[in-house]
């Protein structure tokens, strides 16, 4: 299990990487910048010092200089300054992200990481995997980003870190922690859609403890998620969070996390009665709820022995999480998924000065259940299935005295459900002056959810437990770029990745039922990622961000949900004295095609490109004070970001913030 524990000398972004010329070819790439680096000691040696970072990237902590991977980083400070409250708003300005939200506030909110679908992305809070084990995927509807401290995003295949589902890469979330002596913050907002949103903390540290215990809600009564009617669609969540580390040696640490989260989601169903009526396929005003709630749990101890040399790791997790579906307040449909997992991480470090070295091993066994419950108890469905899986991980990471650094890795999965799959990865980064190269191809592997094989919702979706795992061939090139002395920074990435067996739905209009099923050839994506960030002096900061994707099912025919085109750029200030600041954010998500269930076929539709101007503002009314104020949808824009689902217009919110 790869370590989570993180260290940075400031906030530095790092997404991604320059192009290599034309489509690209991963041997020609990988063996250009060894053989370049190898002419690049002298180079080097004189070379400015890449700010040194310790991340998430690799299976033990690594400097930023050598990760290979397209990675970037978003601080609570940027959090802060937009004020962003839910978690998938502040990675609509991530490269290579796209983002879909059902409606409003606390409806279904699906991420897709440079072109590849929503359960191809592993989601971690604190080092816990909080995948459903039911669909696979994440609900970024219920991530509330109170008491976030930072999250990462390492794009492209890590099936060789992560296992299965992380094709189109990893988000790695970190919740605040403790500092010396005793701390309690407390905030409240509200604001439009009677939406009212609170948090309340308490940290803290002593010479062998760390503790952290947050409590964090959100209730808005919603906008009518149907184009049609004026049902509002509301939303509850409450979130705890609590963590103690207890370190009482200098070789021993034990870590405990708890993360439980309960929510309610009001919402409208689609019209799918017959006969047909001209609404059908659309999403229209009905009594529709669902109430989730999710409970996380995580238990680590670290010991190092050979005078720190070796560092074992060793860890158990516990996940539940549960859905419970209403219709005019009547129970239709559930389910309930668990995950148990049992895991340990050798790690030795040797070598030199000159050419530092880690060998790591690590093994994991997890356990995966999952029961999808039915109206009634005698439903045939209510049934529990499970999978065992068993990983074997090798990593080996060096540095050579040209500054170039390599990572191989590898895994080996056992399935008990599956076919066994092998994953790799290969890495490499170059510091040349103001300039960091870098290049890495790996694999990816995706099981088919339990959902797609044996789950089921009443009259419209059949299972189909013959599906094959999806597997994917992944690289990418490029380079990070300091720029003004090191007050700029330009990323430049070239990705490309390759798909087989892909999952997709498919409809039947005669029984007008869906399943799932393998597609026939490779899947593509390709693109192009670009970010850049400006601190212009002590009170003003620039970022921008572009994405070009093409991403095409075996068929040629657009993948859906996957615009093309997407930007953003935020320009900061920060008001004389630091006694506030003021935020213009921009987020522009480009035209893209969805599906359309019609009386006798699934057609595709286009959705209109649309652009978010968001406008946030914070003033110290004391040195322990801030009120703050927001205006999103400042344009008052009307759109969807999945098709018939109406998305909110423009909101004000005002808050205060308190510190003791």
């Amino acid at each position: 299990m790869p370590t989570y524990a993180l260290l940075e000398t400031r906030p530095l972004r790092q997404p991604g990487a320059v192009a290599l010329a034309g489509t690209g070819r991963i041997a020609i790439g990988l063996t250009a910048i060894a053989l370049f680096a190898a002419t690049a000691s002298t180079s080097a040696q004189t070379a400015q010092t890449l700010e040194t970072v310790v991340i998430s990237g690799t299976r033990t902590p690594a400097p930023a200089a050598d990760v290979g991977s397209a990675l970037t980083v978003v601080t609570s400070a940027e959090l802060e300054a937009k004020q962003i409250r839910v978690v998938s708003d502040a990675l609509r300005a991530v490269p290579g992200i796209a983002v879909n939200r059902s409606g409003p506030a606390g409806t279904f909110t699906q991420l897709r990481i440079r072109g590849a679908e929503a359960n191809h992305t592993v989601v971690l809070i604190d080092g816990i995997k909080i995948n459903d084990p039911f669909s696979s995927e994440v609900d970024f509807a219920h991530l509330l980003s109170a008491q976030v401290d930072r999250i990462e995003i390492l794009r492209g295949p890590q099936s060789v870190l992560f296992g299965s589902e992380a094709i189109g890469g990893v988000i790695s979330i970190f919740t605040k922690r403790g500092a010396a002596g005793t701390m309690t913050e407390a905030s409240l907002e509200a604001g439009s859609f009677s939406t009212v949103s609170g948090s309340a903390a308490l940290r803290g540290a002593t010479e062998q403890l760390i503790y952290a215990l947050s409590v964090n809600a959100l209730r808005t009564d919603g906008t009518n998620v149907s184009r049609f009617g004026s049902e509002r669609d509301g939303y509850n969540n409450k979130t705890v969070l609590g963590s103690v580390r207890w370190k009482p040696t200098t070789a021993f640490t034990l870590d405990a996390t708890l993360r439980w989260r309960d929510s309610r989601t009001q919402n409208d169903p689609q019209d799918f009665n017959f006969p047909p009526s001209p609404t059908y396929g659309l999403v229209v005003d009905g009594d529709r709820s669902t109430d989730s709630n999710q409970l996380d749990a995580r238990l680590r101890g670290q010991l190092l022995t050979l005078d720190g040399q070796l560092e074992h790791q060793f860890g158990v997790v516990r996940s539940k999480t549960q859905a419970d579906n209403f219709a005019t307040g009547v129970f239709s449909s559930g389910s309930e998924g668990m995950r148990t997992r049992f895991d340990y991480q050798g790690s030795l470090r040797f070598g030199s000065a000159g050419l530092p070295q880690v060998l790591t091993l690590a093994l994991e066994r997890e356990n995966l259940e999952f029961v999808n419950q039915g109206p009634t108890p005698a439903s045939a469905q209510n049934q529990t299935r499970d999978n065992d899986r068993t990983g074997l991980a090798f990593e080996y990471r060096v540095r050579l005295p040209s500054q170039t650094a390599f990572t191989l890795s590898a895994r080996r999965d056992r399935n008990n459900l599956f076919e066994d799959a092998s994953t790799y990865r290969v890495t490499v980064a170059q510091p040349l002056g103001n300039v960091k190269l870098r290049a890495s191809v790996g694999t990816g592997v995706t099981n088919p959810t339990f959902f797609e094989l044996f789950g089921f919702i009443p009259g419209s979706f059949d299972p189909n437990p013959n599906l094959k795992p999806e597997k994917s061939l992944g690289y990418d090139f490029g380079a990070d770029i300091s720029l003004l002395g090191g007050a700029g920074q330009l990323s430049i990435t070239y990705f490309d990745t390759d798909l087989e067996n892909e999952i997709s739905g498919t409809f039947d209009s005669t029984t007008f039922r869906s399943t799932s099923i393998n597609l026939t050839g490779k899947s593509k994506r390709r693109g192009l990622e670009l970010d850049s960030r400006f601190n212009l002096n002590a009170d003003w900061s620039l970022g921008a961000a572009y994405t070009y994707t093409d991403s095409k099912q075996p068929d040629g025919q657009p993948e859906v949900r996957r615009p093309r085109h997407i930007a953003s750029a935020s320009v900061s200030y920060s008001l004389p004295g630091k006694r506030g600041g003021l935020t213009l954010a921009v987020d522009h998500n480009g035209r893209q095609q969805d599906l359309n269930f019609t009386a006798l076929s699934t057609a595709r539709v286009v959705l209109k490109d649309y652009t978010l101007v968001r406008l946030a503002g914070s003033y110290a009314l004391t040195p322990l004070i801030d009120l703050t104020a927001r205006l999103e949808n400042a344009l008052n824009l009307k759109y969807e970001e999945v098709f018939s689902y109406r998305a909110t217009g423009r909101a004000v919110f005002v808050g205060v913030n308190a510190r003791f």
